[in-house]
């Protein structure tokens, strides 16, 4: 069964060593430097993504209405990084941690959820749409941003 859990010490090292395919390298960062990162990004939260005791893939968020987040749009959960690890690529982890970033952000009472994505053959777009989101046309940091407006998805 599949749980997001928040990062701990002991889940560090299963969720480092845990790497997507040589060919989606370009695609999302390493959880290595998303955990490092994360400390200079306010309103950041980590999960791992576990499948029982098996770490299968990582969640960055930030949470855009914190105080020291100056964003054009303050109510949405941003979804940063997303992985899940290559041997455990579809199985429905993906799905699930879509699903819990979207009941986080209504728990956070936030109008919208946002990720951004390479666009490029083998890139996880067509799984973001099919799960609701929509581009909006602009591209920010060289990738495609997506948004799944809640008030539309109840």
């Amino acid at each position: 069964m599949t749980q997001l859990r928040p990062l701990t010490h002991e889940s560090v090292r299963p969720l480092v060593n845990l790497q997507v395919s040589p060919a989606q390298s370009t695609f999302v960062g390493s959880n290595a430097v998303t955990m490092g990162q994360a400390h200079f990004e306010p309103g950041t939260e980590i999960y791992g993504i576990w499948d029982n005791d098996i770490a299968v893939g990582m969640m960055a968020i930030i949470d855009m209405s914190h105080p020291e987040q100056a964003h054009e749009d303050p109510d949405s959960l941003y979804i940063w990084r997303l992985m899940i690890g290559a041997n455990h690529q579809g199985h429905g982890h993906g799905n699930v941690a879509l699903n819990f970033a979207i009941d986080l952000a209504r728990k956070k009472q936030l109008i919208s959820v946002s990720l951004t994505s390479v666009d490029a053959e083998g890139c996880a777009i067509p799984f973001y749409e099919r799960n609701g989101f929509r581009r909006t046309g602009k591209i920010i940091d060289g990738e495609a941003q997506l948004i799944l407006h809640l008030t539309e998805n109840p």
